[in-house]
């Protein structure tokens, strides 16, 4: 585990203290799950990759839809559209590749397996590996 990356997607989300622990959470999983997964920390967001990026955690900084401003928005690269209440919107940013921009839920205990099987098929869309 990449303790320097940690601290990184800590750091850019340190104006959100709110979702650190969601962001902790979901990165330390992730490298647990796949180990081959590279936490980079860039300007505007945080992305996971095993070569390719196949998600990526941002801390939005106003309202989205009229709901609360969400500690981080979780992004999963997919080759669909998901349908989710935690959808806040997916965009089709190449023929075939849908960005879906998720709520992370805030609590840790929140996340559902489902959440985990998107990340698992993001994973694969993007990277090729199971």
């Amino acid at each position: 585990m990449d303790l320097e990356a940690l601290r990184l997607a800590e750091a850019f989300f340190a104006g959100k203290p709110q979702a650190l622990p969601s962001v902790r959470a979901f990165l330390l999983e992730a490298m647990g799950r796949w180990p081959g997964t590279e936490v980079v920390t860039q300007k505007s967001q945080v992305g996971l990759r095993d070569p390719r990026p196949y998600c990526a955690l941002t801390a939005p900084g106003k309202r989205v839809k009229g709901r609360e401003t969400p500690g981080a928005v979780l992004s999963l690269f997919l080759s669909r559209p998901l349908e989710t209440e935690r959808l806040i919107m997916a965009v089709e940013a190449y023929p075939g590749r849908f960005t879906n921009h998720l709520i992370l839920p805030e609590d840790p205990a929140d996340f559902e397996e489902v959440l985990w099987d998107w990340t698992a098929e993001a994973r694969r869309f993007r990277c090729g590996k199971d």
